[in-house]
């Protein structure tokens, strides 16, 4: 255990000690019993980044996207907000939380400041779900990877060709998983793609007919 006498309140001094205490675990309860302490933004946010680093390098992406999240929100330019959002969006699509994923998406959205930023956060977030899809099918995790495309098919903001591509993904994967009737529906929706949402935000996400609040999710 560490000792709360040995809990420092500015980046260089922590730096030092992660460098000298042990292994992850030691210094992940050291990170958190300075974050008990109140502490300037740049602090907390170095603080927050070190423990989603370390939460990811032992593969726990839960604790890794929540503190990427609190690393965000601490940070106080644009490019460092959009670059703790993505890397939040990679841990909850490696935990396979696709609901969750909106979240992220959108306050990366909103620390846009122009067009064409908002545009790379919605490339950011389908290149980073059709990466994860690749990668099962690769190891022939046909279930999980179709669970990915169906959630791509959700992107308002997909094109209508590459709508029919994943279309014509999900027939060849129900397939294989003998699920003969999906794969037939599939296979005809490609040739006829049912009609984009109206009800969309500007974000481009389709708007969902029950909150996160309504299923009993809170994030905080």
């Amino acid at each position: 255990m560490v000792s709360t006498k040995l809990i420092d309140n500015n980046i260089p001094a922590i730096e030092v000690k992660l460098k000298k205490v042990g292994g992850d675990m030691v210094k992940i309860e050291y990170l958190e019993n300075c974050l008990r302490q109140i502490l300037p933004n740049d602090v907390k946010r170095f603080c927050h980044a070190r423990l989603a680093e370390l939460y990811q390098s032992r593969l726990m992406y839960s604790g890794a996207a929540k503190n990427y999240d609190l690393a965000a929100e601490a940070a106080t330019t644009y490019k460092d907000k959009l670059d703790l959002y993505f890397k939040q969006m990679q841990m909850l699509i490696r935990m396979g939380d696709y609901l969750m994923i909106d979240k992220p998406f959108k306050k990366a959205f909103a620390a846009s400041s122009s067009n064409s930023e908002k545009e790379v956060v919605k490339e950011f977030l389908k290149k980073a779900l059709y990466s994860q899809a690749q990668e099962y099918e690769k190891k022939t995790n046909n279930r999980k990877a179709a669970e990915i495309y169906e959630r791509i098919m959700e992107l308002s903001f997909i094109k209508d060709e590459e709508r029919k591509q994943i279309l014509q993904k999900l027939a060849q994967l129900n397939s294989k998983l003998g699920r003969i009737k999906q794969a037939i529906d599939y296979e005809r929706m490609k040739d006829n793609p049912p009609p984009k949402s109206s009800r969309k935000t500007d974000d481009g996400l389709e708007v969902r007919r029950v909150s996160f609040e309504d299923l009993g999710i809170n994030w905080d």
